[in-house]
């Protein structure tokens, strides 16, 4: 019996660790530029942080609208989520 209920704390304790680790690897979406002067959309942050153009941004809508600012050479919205 003892060892049941060790077992089931084991699990419950392996659940709340996954629930929570999902829960901090929240969507961002970066626009970044690579060597060649690409502008994309990348869902993690860029290991170079000088790639990065613009963000985070909490949806990919964001940051595509950041995107076709910074194509266009006109600023966002500061207002995100409009």
């Amino acid at each position: 019996m003892k060892k049941a209920v060790q077992f089931i704390m084991v699990i419950v304790a392996l659940m709340a660790f996954a629930s929570a680790t999902v829960a901090v690897a929240a969507n961002e979406f970066y626009v970044a530029k690579d060597s060649q002067g690409k502008v994309s959309i990348l869902d993690k942050k860029p290991a170079d942080p000088a790639s990065i153009v613009k963000g985070p941004f909490a949806s990919k809508a964001e940051a595509e609208k950041a995107m076709k600012a910074a194509q266009t050479g006109k600023p966002a919205d500061p207002t995100p989520g409009k």
